[in-house]
């Protein structure tokens, strides 16, 4: 029986092809030969098997290294984040510390002021047992006199300095030392049903410079005076700069709500007549009264008020004298 390798494709050797003419193989030979196709087309398929083999275990040792760095890599991000977190809240916790020692040292200092402010008032002018001038980290808290004497002959010191405490209008502002007496009087007065309005309060010395100027420049404009004629009338009403008593912060003018005129119509008003008859328990005297011009050298005002403490406004009241003669008496 004759076999033949023609009609398997791809080899390239003539004895396989049995292209050799008249060259004829026994049956052994041709079993062999069968046998070596058969192997060399099965080594391709091992070649590619085993290279998809390797292919694949480098993948997975390629996934497997880059998940256990990506791994490796969160674990540190979220340490990282771990640390930061702590730092803030330890920053924050420090802050929180800080303010409240603040915090503290303030409402202390505003306890001690406020305690200072009542204690003087209570001695009406006599000093503070615990002495001038008490010193709380940056802020000093000095000891006002309310005898003060302020007037046309009776500079305040250049170095003259007051403690403020602006009322809720937001306009005007007193002195600390006598805002609890007269927050008292007109709430007491308000309670029997008088309506008050604080016309006026502290002015610096800028403010009474400029309110003089302009009632100077009205007069000599209107009126036609000089402007010493001008200057001696007003200041029977305005004080020089640095000789006014709203510039101490313990003088207020008080006006009725339904009359708000400084004139001296004011004194025939409900709140003018309560003021006059009970200020003086209050600390409180009518600074100008009428027929003491010459001793005050200011005409007589019945909306001025102005704090002493109480032991002296309740003399000086009963007695009808001005502070001048209260003072030259001490």
């Amino acid at each position: 029986m004759e076999y033949s390798d023609k009609g398997y494709p791809g080899n390239t050797c003539a004895k396989e092809r049995g292209e050799s003419s008249g060259i004829r193989y026994s049956r052994d030979e041709q079993v062999q030969m069968r046998a070596e196709r058969i192997c060399r087309s099965i080594q391709p398929e091992r070649a590619r098997g085993s290279y998809a083999g390797r292919t694949a275990a480098g993948d997975g040792e390629a996934r497997g290294s880059y998940a256990g760095r990506t791994a490796v890599g969160d674990g540190e991000a979220r340490r990282q984040r771990r640390e930061q977190e702590e730092r803030h809240e330890r920053r924050q916790k420090r802050q929180c510390m800080v303010l409240a020692v603040l915090a503290l040292v303030l409402v202390g200092a505003l306890a001690l002021r406020a305690f200072l402010a009542r204690n003087v008032a209570a001695t009406s002018g006599q000093a503070s047992p615990l002495g001038e001038l008490l010193l709380v980290g940056d802020l000093k808290l000095a000891r006002q006199d309310p005898l003060i004497l302020v007037n046309k002959e009776h500079a305040l010191p250049e170095d003259y300095k007051v403690e403020l405490h602006w009322l809720k209008n937001g306009r005007n502002a007193v002195s600390e030392l006598m805002y609890e007496s007269l927050h008292r009087m007109l709430t007491d007065g308000s309670t029997d049903g008088r309506q008050f309005v604080v016309a006026s309060g502290y002015r610096d010395t800028e403010k009474q410079q400029r309110l003089l100027d302009e009632d100077i420049a009205a007069d000599m404009e209107q009126e036609g005076m000089t402007w010493q004629e001008a200057y001696d009338k007003e200041t029977r009403e305005t004080m020089p700069p640095g000789h006014s008593e709203h510039e101490t912060g313990l003088a207020v003018d008080l006006v009725s709500l339904d009359y708000q005129v400084l004139d001296e119509a004011q004194e025939q008003t409900r709140e003018n007549q309560w003021l006059r008859e009970n200020c003086s328990k209050y600390g409180f005297i009518l600074r100008y009264p009428r027929g003491k011009e010459e001793i005050t050298g200011v005409d007589y005002e019945s909306w001025h008020f102005r704090y002493v403490g109480e032991e002296a406004a309740q003399e000086i009241t009963e007695r009808g004298i001005t502070l001048e003669e209260y003072l030259g008496e001490q």
